[in-house]
């Protein structure tokens, strides 16, 4: 089957013609890298990696007030693992905090607030729309009140408007993350071919099923007739997670938010309501915003707009590399120059 989609994706590439199809996921980008796809694309036909890495995209001045609130005594700072070794100007978590721990889920961050009654614990919390939910999900069942949300959340339909109407990068086509289309559904990713005119499908994450994917998406392009594909449907609804969506809904508002290295993106974060300024972290404990730095040499910023490739950095596998990441795109296992690193 692999070997005659292949052949249908090579005979649907005119001449001459170039297209370029941007996979939104990391975990897109580690099956596309490690499966070699792109070795087996043709010649007209490029995969580009986009900004579906949260830790990538996270503002250093989040991680910066992470620092901060950990060197307190009187406070624990929990967080994804990715996200302790993130660097900033002033150093990461894990290299230049004090009180912190490493997490996996929502639900320890609930355990570990009641067992450390005497400190406030402030969860770091990160991600795109899949991440969201499960806050969402911990605020709705009753935070401890010893506990505190430092929000970085973000929303990955916006990103991607950002991303077609940038001119230098030229998207044909997405292909749309498969965790985040099981929240916010399929129909979510209209916005792209009735507004914009770019076809998207919605894909998983195994070789054959993005392989399909991409013959979908050039058979839309060929047809002059863009829509939302899903071959995912086994997992990803037109209409989405509808409780999920309640959740967020309820606890979060829209805001407008900075993206690492890119600035601010207007109505493209989530922040908590008012009615829960309680449990928000940025209020109760006045952080406030401190300037972006540039990382010397750095390109972390193309890579993640789908500007250019990780290869394309002088400090890639040389001065960058995971055990010394210089950017955000070397720490996380779903950023691209991670990923390349492993894989190429």
């Amino acid at each position: 089957m692999v070997e005659g989609v292949i052949r249908q994706i090579r005979e649907l590439i005119p001449r001459g013609k170039r297209l370029k199809i941007m996979n939104v996921c990391g975990s897109h980008e580690h099956t596309i890298s490690s499966s070699g796809i792109r070795s087996l694309m043709p010649e007209g036909l490029e995969l580009i990696p986009g900004p579906g890495c949260p830790v990538c995209v996270c503002p250093e001045s989040d991680i910066i007030n992470a620092i901060e609130l950990s060197r307190r005594d009187d406070v624990l700072l929990v967080t994804y693992g990715d996200m302790l070794r993130v660097p900033s100007r002033e150093g990461s978590i894990i290299s230049n905090g004090r009180n912190f721990r490493m997490v996996t889920s929502p639900s320890e961050v609930v355990r570990i607030a009641r067992e450390d009654k005497d400190r406030k614990v402030i969860f770091f919390s990160i991600g795109f729309e899949t991440t969201t939910a499960p806050v969402a999900a911990i605020l709705e069942t009753g935070m401890p009140e010893n506990l505190y949300i430092l929000s970085s959340h973000r929303l990955t339909p916006r990103i991607m408007e950002v991303l077609v109407m940038d001119s230098e990068i030229g998207i044909d086509g997405f292909i749309a993350p498969g965790h985040v289309s099981a929240i916010v559904g399929a129909d979510a990713w209209r916005v792209f071919p009735e507004r914009y005119g770019i076809p998207v499908v919605v894909a998983g994450f195994e070789p054959e099923n993005l392989l399909l994917g991409l013959l979908e998406l050039l058979r839309q392009i060929n047809d002059g007739r863009p829509y939302v594909g899903n071959v995912y449907r086994h997992v990803v609804r037109p209409q989405g997670n509808t409780t999920a969506q309640r959740l967020i809904n309820k606890y979060f508002t829209v805001s407008d938010v900075n993206w690492r290295a890119i600035g601010n993106i207007p109505r493209s974060g989530l922040e908590l309501r008012d009615e829960y300024a309680r449990a928000d972290a940025k209020r109760v404990f006045g952080l406030k915003e401190v300037k972006e730095s540039k990382i010397p040499g750095c390109i972390c910023d193309r890579v993640v707009l789908g500007k250019a490739y990780p290869d394309d950095c002088r400090l890639f596998k040389k001065a960058c590399t995971p055990e010394r990441p210089k950017g955000p795109c070397m720490v996380s296992i779903e950023g691209a120059c991670n990923i390349w690193f492993k894989n190429r």
